[in-house]
């Protein structure tokens, strides 16, 4: 109806080109439905990303090795040896009823021989010296025959007075086949002290001329010289025959 009316009022123009005469007079085209409203598609959901590969874990590194421990060592209990059983001393019995040991007699009776022998030689010579002065004494008058003998007789006394000191220090070695003689030189000074003492002339036996030469080293003193002696120090030259100091 509304088609109709609208027809009724449309007034014909040449100029309309026959198409549109066409278009108008044609039947309305039915009427399309309204086109639903297109739904707005939804946003496309970003994708989501892609996580990222996970590393591959490193294997855990492999412990070392724990070092062996060693075992302790048990302590070696030390057993100390057993002491030794201190070796019993035999009692040594001393029989107080024994008789001592006697000396060997012979051997004891060959010294006192020697000594006597040695004694008397000593006295004769000195008897002979005392006459020898005697007669000299006789034959010389005035001063000189009272100063001189006193003189020589006192350094002959002095002179058995040294002999006698060495023989007391000197320790005889024994028993010596012979008599040998040993030659010393002495310087004594006025007050007895010994200045000097060695061997000038050894006897050929070793033994006794080491014992004459420790006696040299013991005696340091004499004794000071007599009144009827003159001089700050005197030589004496003696022999020392093993005998004589046995």
């Amino acid at each position: 109806m509304l088609l109709a009316k609208r027809v009724e009022k449309v007034q014909v123009i040449d100029l309309i080109p026959s198409e549109i005469v066409d278009q108008i007079m044609a039947p309305p085209a039915p009427v399309a439905p309204p086109t639903p409203p297109t739904p707005t598609p939804p946003k496309p959901t970003p994708p989501k990303p892609t996580p990222p590969k996970p590393k591959p874990t490193p294997p855990d590194p492999t412990p070392p090795k724990p070092k062996p421990v060693k075992p302790k060592p048990k302590p070696v209990e030390v057993v100390k040896p057993k002491p030794k059983p201190k070796p019993v001393k035999p009692k040594i019995k001393v029989n107080l009823n024994s008789t001592m040991r006697q000396p060997d007699t012979q051997k004891v009776k060959a010294q006192q021989a020697a000594a006597e022998r040695a004694r008397q030689a000593e006295a004769k010579r000195q008897a002979a010296l005392k006459q020898s002065l005697n007669n000299l004494d006789s034959k010389l008058s005035g001063r000189t025959s009272v100063n001189v003998p006193q003189g020589r007789y006192a350094a002959a006394n002095y002179e058995s007075l040294i002999r006698r000191k060495y023989v007391d220090a000197t320790i005889h070695p024994g028993t010596i086949s012979g008599d040998p003689v040993v030659k010393v030189q002495l310087v004594i000074a006025r007050n007895g002290n010994v200045i000097s003492a060695r061997i000038i002339g050894v006897s050929g036996l070793a033994s006794w001329d080491r014992a004459v030469q420790k006696a040299l080293d013991r005696v340091k003193r004499i004794a000071p010289f007599p009144a009827g002696m003159s001089g700050a120090k005197k030589t004496f030259n003696l022999n020392f025959n093993s005998r004589s100091f046995q």
